[in-house]
């Protein structure tokens, strides 16, 4: 049964898109498809399908924080929300700044 429940909570969550990211959830849409589809990150179960990684129940902290630390694991963002909160152009592009050198 546990399985089961895990199974339908990963496909609700991936039937989530960045601009869709719930208050207490992060979602990312990465500028290519990850080497790795599951990861922790501070806490958070991150799922991946395709360029899309979705995680509920985020730690708080500063989204442009969080999304340096999930850029450095998976690769460049082209679309981050964090707690309902979508990130600019140029939060986009500090993030990507920090990976790159990570």
């Amino acid at each position: 049964m546990r399985i089961v429940l895990g199974l339908v909570a990963v496909a609700a969550l991936m039937g989530a898109t960045a601009a869709q990211a719930a208050s207490d959830g992060a979602a990312v849409t990465l500028k290519a498809a990850p080497a790795k589809t599951r990861m922790i990150q501070d806490g958070a179960a991150w799922v991946c399908k395709d360029t899309v990684c979705v995680a509920g129940n985020v730690k708080s902290q500063p989204p442009v924080r969080a999304c340096k630390r999930v850029a450095g694991e998976l690769g460049e963002v082209a679309a981050f929300t964090f707690k309902g909160q979508e990130l600019s152009a140029e939060a986009l592009a500090e993030c990507n700044a920090s990976a790159k050198a990570a």
